[in-house]
């Protein structure tokens, strides 16, 4: 059973990476079962991991520098990944991020240099972002931006009606978000492209599957580029001046991944000259993006990075770290175990 399949299941799923080394004879202190660090949880939530791992020993912060005090007692930690905390944790052997991406914390060298297990939280925000990639790309193709501004009972001589069926998407990155916006896609009628440099056999919502390399032959076929990769070295401004010039003049962007894959300069470049006809952004570069930013005067839609934001993303998120936490407590196998050389 796969990733995709234990989220969706909340059961058990085979593993991505062994703990190394890990058994109940290895805990720190001498303790029977591993001390982890958790954030402020309900109590409902509390029983329900010590139902899992009743040997565990949980210990609630309330911040970062509560957490730091504990550190040197904890086999893991969840949430709480400071390069100071890294260092205080000479036990740690594992450590749950709580987003799906981890660029700012795979750079902290006495993590990424060590044995310590990073998981994050790939797959468990995928549905509501990519809900709000479609919303994006609904507004704009059917004028629902200039309806909801106006309020009035009329047809702007502007507008343009387009539908979904019969164009084509790009999805770039195929993981987590990349492929629940592929099946809402390919349920509009789309045609669906995608790259991604893990994923070996296309699913049934894409019609081609394409290593990275292939993006700047994709690009001139899409109406619709919908950004969803990890930001890592290799796809900051991923998106810049010479593959948007590579893209179908009037085309969409949708960026629900990180702000740094795109070229903002570049990007509101396109939108001025036309070659973009809209972008739809959850995420930004700078980001927060300041009041008065040129960009908010063009074609863009752009929410403060929200498009993860719902009740189904927090249980996933619960069930990912408890999984995790039933598996580390007994010694098996972690599920969305990042590569920390990779970034992702």
């Amino acid at each position: 059973m796969n990733r995709r399949r234990f989220l969706s299941t909340g059961t058990a799923a085979v593993g991505l990476a062994a703990v190394a080394n890990v058994a109940p004879t290895t805990w720190a202190a001498g303790r029977k079962g591993p001390t982890v660090l958790i954030p402020t949880s309900t109590s409902e939530q509390i029983a329900e991991l010590k139902a899992v791992a009743p040997e565990a020993n949980l210990i609630t912060c309330k911040s970062a520098v509560e957490a730091l005090a504990r550190a040197p007692e904890a086999d893991a930690s969840y949430g709480f990944i400071t390069r100071d905390i890294i260092k205080a944790g000479k036990a740690l052997k594992w450590v749950q991020q709580g987003s799906a991406g981890v660029e700012t914390i795979v750079t902290i060298p006495e993590l990424r240099d060590s044995d310590i297990i990073l998981t994050n939280m790939q797959r468990a925000f995928g549905p509501p972002i990519a809900d709000q990639a479609m919303a994006y790309l609904l507004a704009f193709t059917r004028g629902l931006n200039g309806f909801i501004v106006s309020k009035e009972w009329n047809r702007p001589k502007e507008a343009v009606f387009e539908e979904l069926h019969g164009k084509t998407m790009l999805v770039i990155g195929l993981g987590g978000i990349g492929s629940e916006i592929a099946k809402r896609a390919f349920g509009c009628g789309m045609n669906v492209l995608a790259t991604d440099p893990k994923v070996l056999d296309a699913p049934f919502s894409v019609r081609e599957l394409h290593r990275p390399e292939a993006l700047t032959s994709l690009l001139p076929r899409a109406d619709v580029v919908a950004s969803a990769v990890p930001l890592t070295p290799e796809s900051r401004k991923l998106i810049n001046a010479q593959t948007i010039a590579l893209m179908k003049k009037g085309s969409l962007l949708i960026n629900v991944s990180r702000g740094g894959v795109v070229d903002t300069d570049a990007l509101m470049a396109a939108l001025k000259s036309g070659r973009i006809a809209g972008a739809g952004l959850d995420v930004t570069d700078p980001e927060p993006l300041p009041k008065g930013h040129p960009l908010w005067a063009l074609n863009t839609i752009i929410t403060p990075h929200t498009a993860g934001q719902s009740e189904g993303s927090e249980r996933r998120r619960h069930e990912v770290f408890k999984e995790n936490l039933r598996r580390f407590s007994q010694g098996l196998m972690l599920v969305n175990v990042v590569d920390k050389k990779a970034g992702y």
